[in-house]
């Protein structure tokens, strides 16, 4: 008899609850629109990727890869600010893709100091050596007036062969922290000339000392 009781009571008090309708979230990951400047380089990254893994012809996902820095197109080993940061993207999205990345920065041996535990470093003669690579992520960056066109290649040690590519394009305003357009007056080869506006010469990449 206790149980009669407590079932249709339990129904009334469940009915008496509004449930409020649940509004979906805005599927920003598709088109990039509302993220921060990192997520933004991310979700790049990730665009690069998912193009890189449509084109590959060759490169399995046991054979280890290493992600070199992205530089600029004009001279190959100037680097900066965002390109640093698609580094690390790309080498993430790779292996959300199941990839094997070699992470070229790691030291022979773990530095114990004051400041903390370092294994991390940038320093060529503590890397380790005979790295078992086949395949280097190789990416060239070209400035425009309103943003940054990425060209992006995995390319076989073994004969230099080009297995799969990519190219892109990210906006200025995308990309604000590490971007901004081109000041009214510029200085090219120690020569400065003034615009009619700014914004009319390529876009400036902070940390690229231009």
């Amino acid at each position: 008899m206790l149980k009669r009781v407590i079932i249709p009571l339990t129904l009334l008090i469940l009915g008496g609850c509004v449930v409020k309708p649940v509004t979906p979230l805005k599927p920003s990951l598709v088109d990039g629109n509302g993220l921060p400047p990192t997520a933004m380089i991310n979700h790049l990254a990730q665009r690069i990727v998912t193009e890189l893994v449509k084109q590959n012809d060759a490169l399995r996902s046991d054979q280890p890869i290493v992600v070199t820095t992205p530089v600029l197109v004009g001279d190959m080993h100037s680097s900066n600010a965002l390109a640093q940061q698609l580094q690390q993207g790309l080498m993430t999205s790779l292996h959300s893709f199941q990839f094997n990345v070699v992470d070229l920065n790691l030291a022979d041996g773990l530095q114990v100091t004051t400041d903390g535990d370092f294994i991390l470093t940038r320093d060529w003669q503590k890397l380790s050596k005979d790295l078992p690579v086949e395949h280097l992520l190789v990416s060239t960056m070209s400035a425009v007036t309103n943003g940054m066109a990425i060209n992006t290649r995995i390319v076989s040690l073994s004969n230099n062969r080009v297995v799969s590519a990519s190219q892109t394009f990210v906006t200025q305003k995308e990309l604000a922290n590490y971007m901004q357009p081109s000041e009214q007056i510029v200085s090219q080869n120690g020569i400065l000339y003034r615009q009619a506006s700014p914004g009319m010469n390529e876009v400036r990449v902070l940390g690229d000392g231009k």
